[in-house]
């Protein structure tokens, strides 16, 4: 998994080294807008040039650098699920780690990551099926060993429900776009993914008989 990982770093070494460079100063830069082309080349020290020819524009710098962002994301999660911490330290660790990893980013390019535009969208449906799906199974069944996890919930269940959060936030743009003005709002639906709503078991389905003991 590790190597589908890093696959979303690039191949060459002069092109990733113009996407870090990217991604770095558009963290540094309170207008990501203002960077261009040339102010980029200029502290990946190559030739605007090579980056023309690398990537063909800055549009396409600019989706190479969400993408290097998601894989970042992506090695982040799987270092703390292989890590010996327990399953609750593992989840925390997580869910910090993808808020400082996001914070980082400039708008513009968590607006690309979350896009789903035809340029994006199937790098990260195959990330989502060829390695965040498998890494998720595991630690599902950790979580289930531990007893943190309900054992009777179905995993694929349980990803399907991942990808309805996933595509609910997809048609929410505007909620992640500003979601550092609305990080109270996003931590009660985290709460809400991973906890539900109500506090004490209802019997929704009819599943628990009613009929009072001793009665026929």
């Amino acid at each position: 998994m590790t190597q589908k990982l890093q696959s979303g770093r690039g191949r060459g070494g002069k092109r990733q080294v113009i996407i870090e460079t990217t991604v770095d100063l558009f963290r540094r830069t309170h207008d990501v807008r203002k960077v261009s082309v040339e102010d980029i080349a200029a502290a990946a020290k190559v030739s605007p040039t090579t980056i023309y020819n690398q990537f063909g524009s800055r549009e396409a710098l600019v989706l190479a650098a969400a993408k290097s962002v998601i894989a970042e994301i992506g090695r982040m999660a799987e270092g703390f699920i292989k890590s010996d911490l327990p399953f609750d330290q593992k989840l925390a660790s997580i869910v910090a780690g993808k808020i400082t990893i996001a914070s980082a980013a400039s708008d513009e390019v968590i607006a690309k990551m979350l896009s789903q535009d035809r340029d994006i969208a199937p790098f990260i449906e195959e990330l989502f099926r060829n390695v965040a799906w498998p890494m998720w199974r595991d630690f599902l069944a950790e979580g289930k060993a531990q007893g943190y996890i309900n054992e009777s919930l179905d995993a694929e269940v349980f990803l399907e429900y991942l990808d309805v959060l996933r595509a609910g936030f997809a048609a929410k743009k505007e909620l992640i776009q500003n979601w550092m003005q609305n990080m109270d709002k996003l931590k009660q639906m985290t709460r809400l993914a991973f906890y539900g709503f109500v506090k004490k078991d209802i019997d929704l389905f009819g599943e628990v008989s009613n009929t009072p003991s001793g009665s026929r």
